[in-house]
């Protein structure tokens, strides 16, 4: 039985053995089939079905230029120096932190390049107004830059993504700039300014301290953004209307004058009752008649000459005083006008006293 078996296996072996280089073959055959290169399938004449795709989104914008806009060459060096953080910045992909160097250097040195460069970071920033806002800056202010084609072929594609959302980019300046804006009768901000509105026709009106308003409709396409400029005339100057030169006299020049007028009629009282004093002591019949119509004349003198000294005092210092109010500037009138009217003083040194009058007379 053991003869039987290993006779068996020796027979299993040759027929193995035999049948190996068979297999082996067959193994090659399929290795190297499978090494050799995969050719196509010749196109059929029948159209391959198309799959079903879902409805397209509206395409991201494309990403702007890597390198910014080279430094103007008439850049101040803290200008210079503001430019390179910039690009530096930008080169990092900190756009927030390069638009505040490249703003602050175009502050110092306007340019073009500098708002082609903020148009650039906000656009990688994925803004799509302001970038929109930048570019069309950019490419007012500087119409044959050489990026003026890619600048053109964003301002296209950010003006599809606004009005794929639904809205469109309203630019207003106004001459001269700073004044209010009001759109639809909403507060917006102060010009320049630029913003997003749903299409459609808007009212805008600009407001602005020393000019008149000005009122303007827009009629804001869906497609493309739009521009709208406004000159704010002058208002006219209100006639000032000014009090009359007696109104500026103050009280106490009137009440001085007053007094002096008084005091002076007095004196001219007691000087007149002081003259039928003195005829009546020349009539009188007797000593004691006499004594008395002279002691009363000469009372009446010294009141006389009392009231006449004070009284020409008080008019002298209330037309003083009168003159200086006169001559006073009225608020809120012009100093040229004022100093050409005339001016009257009594100036006094130690060895002068006069009247001096200034003026245009």
């Amino acid at each position: 039985m053991r003869r039987a078996a290993a006779s068996l296996g020796l027979c299993l072996t040759g027929v193995l053995s035999s049948a190996a280089p068979s297999h082996a073959k067959e193994v090659i055959n399929k290795t190297v089939r499978a090494e050799a290169p995969v050719r196509a399938p010749a196109p059929s004449s029948e159209p391959a079905p198309r799959a079903a795709t879902p409805e397209p989104e509206p395409p991201p914008p494309a990403p702007p230029a890597a390198e910014p806009e080279p430094p103007p060459a008439d850049l101040t060096e803290q200008a210079r120096q503001l430019y390179l953080q910039g690009a530096e910045a930008f080169a990092a992909q900190r756009n927030a932190a390069a638009i505040r160097y490249f703003r602050q250097a175009e502050k110092l040195v306007p340019s073009a390049k500098l708002t082609y460069n903020i148009a650039l970071a906000y656009d990688e920033m994925g803004d799509s107004g302001r970038a929109l806002s930048e570019y069309r800056t950019f490419l007012v202010r500087e119409p044959h830059s050489p990026h003026r084609e890619q600048a053109l072929a964003r301002v296209v594609a950010l003006e599809q993504a606004l009005a794929a959302q639904g809205v469109q980019q309203l630019s207003v300046t106004s001459e001269p700039p700073g004044a209010t804006l009001l759109v639809d009768g909403e507060l917006q901000g102060v010009t320049p300014w630029a913003g997003e509105l749903a299409p459609g026709v808007h009212r805008v009106r600009l407001e602005r301290s020393g000019h008149q308003p000005r009122e303007a409709e827009v009629a804001l396409a869906a497609e493309h953004a739009a521009d709208l400029h406004l000159s704010l005339p002058v208002a006219p100057v209100p006639a000032v209307e000014h009090d009359s030169t007696w109104t500026r006299v103050q009280p106490l020049t009137w009440g001085m004058l007053g007094v002096g007028v008084g005091a002076l009629a007095g004196g001219i009282a007691f000087e007149l009752s002081r003259k039928s004093s003195s005829d009546r002591a020349g009539s009188a019949s007797t000593a004691e008649a006499r004594a008395r119509a002279e002691g009363a004349a000469d009372s009446k003198q010294m009141a006389s000459l009392l009231l006449l000294g004070a009284g020409g005092a008080f008019l002298i210092g209330g037309n003083v005083l009168l003159v200086l109010d006169v001559t006073r500037a009225h608020p809120g009138e012009p100093a040229a006008r004022a100093s050409s009217e005339p001016l009257l003083s009594l100036p006094c040194s130690p060895g002068f006293c006069g009247v001096a009058a200034q003026g245009t007379f």
